[in-house]
């Protein structure tokens, strides 16, 4: 199975984010669906499987933020989970593996920096679901 070409990417981009995104469709080399809202999103994550979910840190009030993480944490199969934001420190890194994410990419978004990230989930997907 080419994992390069075959994976799956649900995004949120709230509106506030999408000029720190515009990388992201030249990064995915797999298919890319982007919502700008948690509404939209939960409604994409029922159409299809993704390999990868990529959500933002910093940029939803608290309640909703752990709203989404539910809902993206309860996707089966479970999508690898990229956080992307401004800025990180430790604290932030290492809560976001304890719940469950798999990274944090922080900005710059080049598209290599995107693409390696994206890339890396997706293979760590593709290792947790083969042969299930």
């Amino acid at each position: 199975m080419s994992e390069e070409s075959t994976f799956s990417v649900l995004a949120l981009v709230p509106y506030g984010m999408q000029d720190a995104m515009r990388n992201l469709q030249q990064a995915v080399t797999g298919s890319l669906t982007t919502c700008a809202n948690a509404e939209e999103l939960s409604q994409k994550s029922i159409e299809k499987t993704f390999a990868v979910a990529f959500i933002p840190a910093g940029s939803l009030a608290p309640q909703e933020w752990w709203s989404l993480w539910g809902l993206v944490s309860s996707m089966e199969p479970h999508p690898s989970i990229l956080v992307y934001a401004p800025r990180s420190d430790f604290p932030m890194w290492a809560g976001v593996l304890d719940s469950g994410g798999f990274d944090v990419v922080v900005a710059p978004f080049t598209v290599e920096k995107l693409r390696e990230a994206i890339a890396s989930a997706a293979a760590d997907f593709a290792r947790r679901t083969v042969g299930s």
